[in-house]
């Protein structure tokens, strides 16, 4: 049986129908892009509104406009009549959406980015080494923090909840999220462990976000410090310890080796007698050639001047081994995402944490 990945153009070269999908799909991305970055919908959400008081609010030509309205009637977000252009209900929803517009967010920096990779990979070549990119914004606002946060959730969200469905805790733990976000992983270990304390761990920004984020639980503690590093250095904020359980999500893939072996080792010595380390992080297969997703993001990465390194299943393994920890469980939680449970063993303690369910 093929697996998605044995075919990730999921069609025939010579298929000249997929080929018109997948340029629909292009146009239509790049529409709602320029959409969202004119303000199009925002303009129209208080009301109908003329093609020329539209051109002249967004400071745009007004038959460019006219070409993206009927675009958008096309696509059902938008509907005219005599006196202008109006949100249709499903422009309303999206409007309104705020993680929508977050991912809109996420989807025009994609979409300049791979629209120009192949100028960027010669940019690279010429490039002098610098400080890379802020994910959050040059100035570490907390608007920009506030928008990645909700990509973040709203990817991972639903892994964080099937992530948690295979472990149950032996007694009442106190969890350190390292990169936590705005704490939605630790909001999901306090509403089904109710005898769980937790500490997120974030830069400046993203601590706010937390903050305000996880205001309603008061189980949650938000720490701010200088954890991770910058991607090519570790973080210089000690970890605090005794600690029961360790979650790395999808922080190891954002930062190079030396760092990634580092932060490992740090998170094993913050662990009690007993406790666990929770590694979960986008993997390549130990062949290398998969899957798709985890390989499109480290060309999204390199094509930033990142120094993320993605790593292997195998990898995986040993990095919570090297760290002194017993690997006692592992398994996908999505086709792209694995978990891999290390125990700090001690003679006559319990593990924090039991796996449980399927773990294939």
């Amino acid at each position: 049986m093929h697996t998605p990945d044995d075919h990730p153009l999921a069609f025939s070269p010579d298929d000249e129908a997929a080929w018109q999908r997948l340029a629909r799909g292009y146009r239509l991305a790049g529409l709602l892009v320029s959409t969202h970055r004119l303000g199009l919908l925002r303009c129209l959400a208080n009301g109908q509104a003329t093609l020329d008081g539209l051109a002249r609010e967004l400071k745009a030509d007004e038959q460019v406009i006219e070409q993206m309205c009927r675009a958008l009637s096309s696509a059902g977000l938008l509907r005219a009549d005599d006196s202008g252009w109006r949100l249709t209900e499903a422009g309303q929803r999206l409007d309104a959406d705020p993680v929508a517009l977050a991912e809109l967010d996420s989807l025009g920096v994609d979409y300049d980015r791979w629209g120009t990779l192949h100028t960027r990979a010669r940019e690279l070549r010429n490039e002098e080494p610098g400080t890379p990119p802020d994910a959050f914004g040059s100035d570490h606002d907390i608007a920009t923090a506030h928008r990645y946060a909700l990509r973040l959730a709203a990817r991972h969200r639903g892994q964080a909840r099937r992530l948690l469905a295979h472990i149950t805790p032996t007694r009442p733990v106190r969890v350190m999220d390292i990169g936590g976000a705005d704490g939605f992983l630790a909001r999901e270990v306090c509403a089904r462990w109710p005898e769980a304390e937790c500490l997120v761990l974030e830069v400046p920004s993203m601590a706010e976000v937390a903050r305000q984020a996880c205001a309603d639980e008061p189980r949650i503690t938000v720490l701010t410090g200088d954890y991770l590093g910058d991607g090519q250095r570790p973080g210089t904020e000690p970890l605090p310890d005794g600690v029961d359980v360790v979650v790395l999500s999808h922080v190891l893939q954002g930062i190079a080796e030396d760092p990634q072996r580092e932060l490992v080792t740090r998170a094993a010595a913050a662990l009690a007698p007993g406790g666990c380390l929770l590694s979960f992080e986008s993997v390549l297969r130990s062949d290398e050639r998969g899957p798709i997703d985890t390989i499109l993001w480290a060309v999204e990465q390199a094509a930033q001047g990142l120094h993320g390194r993605l790593i292997t299943s195998v990898e995986q393994d040993i990095l919570i081994r090297a760290a002194g920890l017993a690997a006692s469980a592992a398994w996908w939680v999505s086709d792209a995402s694995r978990a891999v449970l290390g125990v700090r063993t001690a003679a006559g303690v319990t593990p924090a944490l039991h796996a449980t369910g399927d773990l294939a």
